[in-house]
């Protein structure tokens, strides 16, 4: 049954975009794609008429969702829900709206070979105009075997670019120079990082009271720039792809900046939150993967406070069979780099250290957080998604009044 739905909506999907002719950009990777992909809808809001992906409908049900402008909760077993996306997109693939947006910013995901040509299959020849490449990590190995496999699956949409098309890789996490080298004459390949060379790029990187300070240097100047409530400068990343796609579609670059000063960090991805014991919480609950767990343990370990860092660590899920070697390298560098106090979270990542603690209840490490966690200390929680390490922030925070709408996955459907 899920297969012929799957089907129906890839057939309507493919038909209202013929019809409607949006221009699309899409956004996809091993990490970051959400944030990315606001991001890019901040500075290019002001061309108007233009609408992204909501939550993370990025697969072969949530695209549909989108491009049915759908924004309401995901269906599940609601046949009234259904019945309205269904209606929705029928509706779009006969008759031509005006008010359909012009642009849509597609965030699509992959979790296994083939999932991204089966997403880029349904939109028509022409209209694919930008699609952006965040990370090419060892993410899903279980699937994809090996960091290769990754690659070839990632690269898919680079294959379904209009002509005169535009590819936006991080430079930082993707092998820049064999994307040049294979679709340089397929497309117009631009980079984006600080860690390497790359066309927009950041640096002077400083953390303050207001958040993160950093310059930005483009083909058209340098920008000074202040991410709210930031703390890592992996954060800027969003913020200089949004540039990137918005210099290249022509949008003014002042205007761009000045929309992406409302992209504050969103829920679960390295946001600041008030925790209990006038402390201090790193909620990075929304995904984990081995690089991602480097980088926030890194931002962890730099964040200038005085008390004690502590990391509270979960499962990263679908590593294959490498992932207890990919959990003990992270206890590793947590230790190297001189964290106060690991605490880890579920059955994998129990090999990241024999010396830490290990939960698999969310009550009972959140029970003994509350008698751990001392004035000016600063705790790091992170996990993959399937081991909802958000329960554990919401256990911690002083305002737990306020989680609806500071934490990931609070809607009844997560319930």
């Amino acid at each position: 049954m899920r297969k012929t739905i799957q089907k129906i909506l890839k057939k309507l999907t493919y038909r209202v975009l013929a019809k409607q002719k949006p221009n699309i950009i899409t956004v996809t990777g091993s990490v970051g794609k959400t944030s990315t992909k606001e991001g890019i809808y901040f500075a290019v809001k002001g061309m108007r008429s233009v609408r992204r992906s909501l939550k993370n409908y990025n697969n072969e049900l949530g695209v549909p969702f989108t491009v049915s402008l759908w924004g309401g909760k995901a269906p599940g077993k609601n046949t009234i829900r259904w019945t309205i996306v269904f209606l929705r997109l029928l509706y779009y693939a006969i008759f031509k709206i005006k008010n359909y947006p012009k642009w849509l910013i597609l965030e699509i995901g992959s979790d296994k070979p083939g999932d991204l040509r089966y997403l880029m299959e349904m939109i028509p020849e022409g209209l694919l105009k930008a699609t952006v490449l965040t990370a090419v990590f060892g993410v899903h190995l279980e699937f994809f075997k090996t960091l290769d496999g990754v690659y070839q699956e990632k690269t898919t949409p680079f294959y379904f670019l209009a002509k005169d098309g535009l590819i936006l890789a991080n430079s930082d996490n993707c092998d820049i120079a064999r994307i040049k080298k294979e679709f340089a004459d397929k497309a117009k390949v631009i980079s984006y990082g600080f860690e390497k060379p790359a066309d927009i790029t950041a640096f002077d990187f400083k953390i303050g009271n207001k958040g993160l300070s950093f310059k930005i240097k483009t083909p058209r100047g340098e920008f000074n720039f202040l991410l709210t409530q930031a703390i890592s400068a992996y954060q800027c990343y969003p913020i200089l792809a949004g540039l990137g796609v918005a210099l290249n579609l022509g949008v003014d670059i002042k205007e761009a900046l000045f929309n992406l000063n409302e992209k504050l960090p969103m829920p679960g991805r390295m946001r600041l939150i008030e925790g209990i014991n006038n402390s201090l919480l790193i909620d990075d609950t929304y995904n984990s993967s081995p690089e991602a767990a480097k980088y926030a343990l890194k931002a962890l370990k730099d964040l200038p406070m005085p008390g004690r860092k502590i990391a509270v660590l979960g499962d990263m899920l679908e590593l294959g069979p490498d992932s207890p070697r990919f959990h003990h390298e992270i206890g590793q560098i947590a230790h190297n780099i001189g964290i106060d106090k690991l605490i880890t979270f579920g059955k994998e990542a129990k090999a990241m250290s024999q010396e830490a603690l290990n939960f698999t209840n969310h009550q009972e490490v959140g029970n003994y957080l509350k008698t751990f966690i001392k004035p000016n200390d600063t705790i790091l929680i992170k996990g993959s998604q399937g081991v909802r390490m958000e329960k554990i922030v919401r256990a911690v925070m002083a305002r737990p009044d306020q989680a609806d709408h500071l934490l990931v996955r609070q809607t009844d459907e997560w319930q």
